[in-house]
């Protein structure tokens, strides 16, 4: 067992806080420890008090052979696990043991045994995330040529298609989505290196949009075009009605901070959303105001009584209840917006009203991402 130094320190401070107690002069921790095609022995990995001594196992040391009324031997325990055990020595005459002394033991055995089953579960922990990162290396390596080669061939096909440019437009989107998904290889070769987890947001979190050059200038129509495009090319295969901004307002062009790039990934899902459970022949798009985004579509309006439980982790509506899905789209989403100082609501009757630019904006569901506007410019 490689144990960690943090490890040994815990069980180090452990035996100094019992030493010196009701007669006990010297306390040993063992571990159990069994090699493949050798029998089980107990190795010494903490002792108190520290003395030059050689950290030995329990069948290489004579004085063991020996029985002594001054010594004891409790179990470090698992449930039916034998993990380890530990020795006590004291001075008592006679081997008279007082029973507050035999129960402290007990504790600490108990107590002692609890951290080495943490430090075995930390351990395991460890060497199932190499494992899983050396998987995504391999999948990443692997994954790497055959987008080369998709690329390589939506190429060849440009130059087939000659001047049709309709068709031309449709590869040449193809290539622009064959550059994100190596984006989203690139994120996740990334995995592999020490990351620090963004505060308050879980193991929901997504990779969209990837990892940016932060000398990038961003703005939020450059985050949003992709999405766009995506969204109209949906709708044209859905033969359903799509709405894109024509007119972009002043704060969608200035450059906004990196820690932004999340609005992305917000009107991401709420499109996805919108696609998987809207009415095939619904009208879906998006809408700008003064302070914000809004992701609508005209299919069946979501009941009242589901207006803030879709937002809950899991909850799943009624308009979800028959198709795939894990119920932590919106959750994720709302969390994301409130993260960077914006707020996400789907809007009553009375709340459009409220809102002038979206008077006239007559749709069955529509999500308002409100955002920080003063707080988004760099």
């Amino acid at each position: 067992m490689n144990l960690s130094k943090k490890f040994e320190e815990l069980i180090t401070k452990q035996l100094e806080s019992f030493g010196c107690s009701m007669g006990v002069t010297h306390l040993v921790m063992y571990l159990a420890s069994a090699k493949q095609g050798t029998k089980a022995s107990f190795e010494m990995i903490g002792q108190w008090p520290q003395i030059d001594r050689i950290l030995i196992s329990i069948e290489d040391d004579p004085s063991l052979k020996v029985s002594s009324p001054n010594r004891r031997w409790y179990p470090l325990q698992e449930n039916d696990i034998l993990l380890g055990v530990l020795r006590v020595e004291t001075d008592l005459k006679g081997g008279n043991w007082p029973v507050s002394l035999d129960s402290r033991l007990k504790a600490l055995s108990l107590s002692l045994a609890k951290c080495v089953s943490i430090e075995l579960e930390r351990q395991n922990k460890n060497e199932e995330i190499t494992y899983l990162k050396n998987q995504v290396n391999v999948i990443i390596h692997q994954l790497r040529n055959p987008l080369a080669a998709l690329r390589t061939y939506a190429k060849l096909l440009i130059k087939r298609l000659g001047s049709d440019d309709d068709s031309i437009e449709i590869v040449e989107r193809m290539i622009i989505e064959q550059k994100q998904i190596n984006q989203y290889m690139d994120s996740f070769a990334q995995l592999n290196t020490p990351i620090q987890l963004p505060l308050e947001i879980g193991e929901e979190r997504l990779l969209l949009p990837p990892n940016l050059d932060n000398k990038k200038v961003i703005t939020i129509q450059s985050l949003l075009k992709p999405i766009l495009e995506r969204g109209e090319a949906n709708a044209k295969l859905e033969n359903r009605d799509w709405t894109e901004p024509s007119l972009w307002p002043d704060w969608t062009l200035s450059p906004v901070k990196a820690k932004f790039i999340v609005i992305a990934e917000i009107v991401a899902n709420l499109l996805e959303n919108a696609f998987k459970y809207a009415q095939k022949d619904a009208e879906i798009g998006i809408f700008i105001t003064n302070k914000g985004l809004c992701i609508f579509d005209d299919g069946k309006k979501i009941s009242k009584n589901e207006n803030e439980k879709i937002f809950q982790k899991g909850f799943r509506g009624s308009a979800s209840k028959k198709k795939d899905g894990t119920g932590v789209g919106l959750f994720l989403a709302r969390k994301l917006a409130q993260q960077i100082g914006g707020d996400l609501n789907l809007l009553e009757k009375s709340s459009i009203n409220d809102v002038v630019e979206l008077k006239n904006l007559n749709k069955k569901n529509i999500f308002y991402l409100e955002l920080p506007i003063k707080k988004l410019h760099a």
